[in-house]
């Protein structure tokens, strides 16, 4: 404790190169930003998409291989040879085009599952990419491989195919989304990443809000499907405007490639330029001398100054994952109309992801994780033992979804901001990993309430408790510097 106590003081009192030169913020800074952040659009859509793809809806069967009857509606029958649907308010829905109902009902929520999987694995796949060979080289390539997937999965002939290009489709998309926050943390400032951080998110919760208006215009899922996919074509931009981080390049010995672009940089803030490639000499020989030896691989966040670091941060995104998607899920539940429930779903993020750009700048990183996932915890608990009474579920549940936005939101920064240069994009896929297992357990844990009606109010309330103590065991890093090489830690 001492040694962390230690280190945090000197990272404090040293200061950033790259803010030294370019500013804390400025116009490339926002620029930046701004065009990069775009990208969390697709990956709301990605993720949401489903609630409209597999929604209720009514049948019946209308041919049996022996005798004719009456039959009730949604009921299944061994001796059934077809069925016929009533999607509405939709016109055709996956679960209607290739029979998803009865014992193949599981198979409606097994895409999703893949889809996760997906997610989870372009999680690991990118951040060790990113970190090899550029995070520039590497976002490219999966915007490329996003908008590809997206195309092809309303053409998908058959279910098999439909799930396997949604696999390939969660992968990309976490290409995207790992890669993404980290040009934007590299970018800004030490006075200004907690701000761009949480802005960062708001294109996801606009991309949460926006799948009911795709779904209500479009109410055939490959078309629906196709509308998700045409939006996304913008992102080609980033091959004519994107530039390859300059911390990162410094990290890895390219110095006069970095000076180009950070010349570019001090212009467009103003700022003088004479010095610049003598700094990020210092810089680089600063990294270079700390961190000579072989590429590095996951194994190196379990070094012995980073271990702890590691395991907590895993554990803390999964119960974020866990506790953000199921509260989620019964937000959505609260309204009969789909439309306006996800929509919902999604605007009540949008207040509480402003209040952490408040809470984050004054009160800290670790303490705003603490006190939210503690207070998320403490909602669901409460909420199992109130009695069912409709304003009172709502509020509960709605207060539960703002502390899992906070949480998630500033997990990002502070997950970010623990790791070294050299390690922080494969340390950022770790945690999204994890966050995507969490995601993955929440609808198994929502269905023991079939079996166990207490028990996932027991779960999605002590396990974000849990969380919270465990974040107690890490340092803050609220004003701290980034460092750049595993000895600094």
């Amino acid at each position: 404790m001492v040694i962390q106590l230690s280190s945090q003081i000197n990272n404090t009192k040293k200061e950033d190169g790259f803010a030294n030169i370019l500013g804390h913020i400025g116009r490339w800074q926002i620029l930046v930003c701004t065009t990069v952040s775009l990208v969390k659009l697709s990956s709301g859509w990605v993720q949401m998409a489903i609630l409209f793809l597999t929604p209720k809806l009514n049948f019946w069967c209308i041919e049996f291989s022996n005798t004719s009857r009456i039959t009730d509606n949604s009921t299944c029958y061994e001796d059934c040879l077809k069925y016929e649907y009533d999607p509405s308010p939709f016109e055709n829905t996956i679960v209607s085009e290739w029979d998803l109902i009865c014992s193949r009902s599981w198979l409606s929520s097994f895409t999703q599952t893949v889809l996760q999987s997906g997610i989870l694995i372009g999680s690991i796949l990118f951040g060790f990419l990113s970190d090899r060979y550029g995070r520039k080289n590497t976002f490219l390539f999966s915007i490329t491989a996003l908008i590809a997937f997206g195309f092809g999965i309303p053409f998908a002939p058959d279910y098999i195919t439909f799930t396997v290009l949604r696999f390939f489709l969660g992968v990309a998309t976490a290409g995207t989304m790992v890669v993404s926050f980290v040009l934007i943390m590299e970018t800004a400032g030490p006075n200004f990443r907690e701000i761009l951080g949480c802005f960062f998110q708001i294109p996801f919760i606009i991309g949460h809000m926006s799948v009911p208006l795709f779904a209500y215009f479009f109410r055939s899922w490959d078309t629906y499907c196709l509308a998700l996919a045409i939006p996304p074509v913008v992102y080609f931009g980033y091959f004519f405007l994107l530039t390859e981080s300059p911390r990162w390049l410094v990290s890895v010995g390219r110095v006069k490639e970095a000076t180009v672009i950070v010349k570019r940089a001090c212009e467009m803030n103003n700022l003088p330029t004479n010095k610049v490639e003598e700094s990020l000499i210092k810089l680089a020989e600063s990294v270079q001398s700390s961190s000579s030896g072989p590429k590095l691989n996951y194994s190196a966040l379990f070094r012995k100054s980073l271990w702890l670091k590691t395991i907590c941060c895993c554990v803390m995104w999964t119960i974020s994952g866990l506790t953000f998607f199921g509260f989620n899920q019964y937000i959505s539940q609260t309204s009969p109309d789909p439309f306006v429930s996800v929509a919902a779903a999604g605007a009540i993020q949008i207040p509480s992801n402003i209040l952490s750009i408040w809470l984050i700048k004054y009160l800290g990183r670790k303490i705003t994780i603490v006190l939210f996932f503690i207070l998320g915890g403490v909602c669901v608990v409460v909420l199992g033992v109130v009695p069912d009474v409709y304003w009172i579920t709502l509020t509960l549940g709605t207060l539960g979804v703002s502390c899992a936005a906070i949480v998630a939101t500033t997990l990002y920064i502070y997950t970010s901001e623990l790791f070294p240069t050299v390690v922080r994009n494969m340390a950022m896929g770790s945690s999204s990993m994890s966050m995507r297992l969490g995601s993955m357990i929440a609808p198994f844990v929502s269905n023991l309430s079939l079996t166990v009606s207490w028990l996932p109010t027991l779960i999605f309330g002590f396990a974000p408790i849990a969380a919270g103590i465990v974040c107690l065991l890490l340092p803050e890093t609220k004003g701290t510097t980034l460092t750049d090489s595993l000895e600094e830690d």
